[in-house]
């Protein structure tokens, strides 16, 4: 078995990525970096969503919590919707090959009463889902203020791995400009930053109820997968 962080892609953007990946198949003349900007920023919202926006809509609005939550999340939409403007825009369909596997390896498509639908995902390292579980059948048992460091310090692991998977890891396939490689490296550094800093503020300030609303919502994303599962759309 396979533990994925997954979450629905949403009608937009399954729908647009199967578009871009059918008229790549297709060897196109004409060039489709105006479809490439809407399907990433798609993607950059769907993730948002789930990482922030969903969490901070069950949340009191004028929390702490709440508070923090909403200004990382504009943090990241504001320099990540920039990063793909500035870095997709007029790029030839040549350019942007590289980031066909990648749209490929974040899908999860599963079959659900009959009909395949889409997951945006990441797979999870042992140990770390590890860690999860744990601290998820510790709350289970009524110790969440027991374990909310142990939470936070899971979190933060996977503050770094989903940076590297939604932001470093598809960055990293473009070649792109000194000004724009620049750019992207100091918009990153700010992102990573903001996420330590308000996971470390965060967490050990939640409160019990608030500590089992977020285990309960934050582990429905946790799906496993048999290994002979198809995890990916088939290549065009």
């Amino acid at each position: 078995m396979t533990t994925y962080f997954a979450f629905p892609a949403g009608e937009s953007l399954q729908t647009g990525s199967h578009e871009l990946l059918q008229r790549f198949a297709e060897a196109p003349q004409e060039p489709h970096h105006s479809l490439f900007v809407t399907v990433a920023n798609a993607f950059a919202d769907q993730v948002i969503q789930y990482l922030f926006l969903n969490m901070i809509h069950n949340m009191d609005g004028q929390s702490r919590a709440a508070r923090i939550l909403d200004k990382l999340a504009g943090l990241i939409k504001a320099t990540v919707h920039t990063l793909i403007r500035q870095s997709l825009h007029n790029r030839s369909n040549e350019e942007l090959l590289p980031l066909l596997d990648y749209v490929r390896d974040r899908q999860l498509v599963r079959q659900e009463n009959g009909v395949a639908v889409d997951y945006v995902c990441f797979p999870l390292p042992l140990d770390l889902a590890g860690q999860f579980t744990h601290v998820f059948q510790q709350v289970d048992h009524g110790h969440a203020h027991e374990h909310r460091l142990a939470l936070r310090d899971a979190m933060l692991g996977f503050a770094e791995l989903s940076h590297f998977h939604f932001y470093e890891e598809p960055t990293s396939l473009l070649k792109l400009g000194f000004v724009t490689r620049k750019a992207a490296s100091m918009g990153g550094a700010s992102i990573k930053s903001g996420s330590r800093s308000s996971i470390n503020q965060l967490f050990p300030q939640l409160s019990f109820d608030e500590l089992v609303d977020f285990v309960e919502y934050f582990r429905k994303m946790f799906i496993e997968v048999a290994v002979d599962e198809p995890v990916s759309l088939p290549v065009q």
